[in-house]
């Protein structure tokens, strides 16, 4: 039997004066069931996303295992930036199903809007106070973009940026649904037109942005399909969030851990 010993490098990617030009390494110990496959995938997608290796890897087979299990109904993500996370669904999606999913994802594609002081607490608003370098800036939960908070990753993703990568994935511009603009003015006027959903992602990260995506999507949600709240371990606006939420509608299923920062339970 043979050791391997290496340095344990702690992943935080909150600390932005350390953000390396890529936001996370191609972890190949963690010893997910497609490993391979998935390091070749992520490797695909990694300049366009800030969620790390292990819940890109988690995200890559929980499509796998609705494709498996057929569970139907689109993929859905709220809160995009440059479209990694979206774009690794659909690459599951090509490799393990013959069928294409309807994929809708939701973002201003602009710079994010103020944290509430109010129920967001103080950590992001430090953060944002770090990252514009603006020690100084108002945040009173307007739905105003703040300038310069994308800057040290290479800026916001716009919807051409999007769209150019799901083009060189291959995946089908019709089976795309891109829905510009605050989730306040979209979510509530777009869920009408969504059916079903297997997976709901939402990278939203503050409260009054997850709270309204929960309560106009998860009713779409398929039994068996899964919901991912990226910040839930992150931000204190999105955990209380998420946790009202599940409150007021009696859901006990497991809030199942993915890392630090991010949970999921599977309807």
């Amino acid at each position: 039997m043979g050791y391997r010993v290496e340095k344990i490098r702690k992943h935080n990617k909150h600390t932005y004066s350390q953000m390396p030009s890529f936001f996370f390494n191609l972890d190949r110990s963690l010893k997910f069931e497609y490993g391979d496959e998935e390091y070749e995938q992520i490797k695909k997608i990694r300049r366009h996303s800030m969620v790390n290796y292990r819940n890109l890897a988690t995200l890559y087979e929980h499509v796998i295992y609705l494709e498996k299990t057929g569970v139907e109904g689109a993929l859905v993500e709220c809160g995009v930036w440059k479209g990694g996370a979206s774009a690794l669904m659909a690459l599951a999606n090509l490799k393990h199903s013959e069928e294409r999913r309807l994929i809708h994802l939701f973002d201003a594609f602009d710079n994010i809007c103020e944290p509430d002081p109010n129920v967001d607490g103080m950590f992001i608003m430090d953060q944002v106070r770090e990252v514009t370098g603006n020690p100084s800036i108002e945040l009173k939960g307007r739905m105003k973009p703040i300038d310069g908070i994308y800057d040290k990753f290479g800026g916001p993703g716009t919807l051409e940026e999007n769209k150019a990568l799901f083009s060189s994935i291959g995946y089908p511009t019709s089976h795309l649904h891109f829905h510009k603009g605050w989730f306040q003015d979209t979510v509530k006027i777009a869920s009408s037109g969504i059916n079903k959903i297997a997976l709901l992602r939402l990278d939203a990260d503050l409260y009054h942005s997850t709270k309204i995506c929960l309560e106009n999507l998860y009713s779409k949600v398929v039994p068996n399909g899964i919901i991912i709240i990226d910040d839930y371990g992150t931000y204190e606006g999105c955990r209380s969030a998420t946790d009202e939420f599940r409150q007021d509608n009696k859901i006990t299923n497991f809030l199942n851990y993915s890392d630090a920062e991010c949970r999921y339970w599977i309807k």
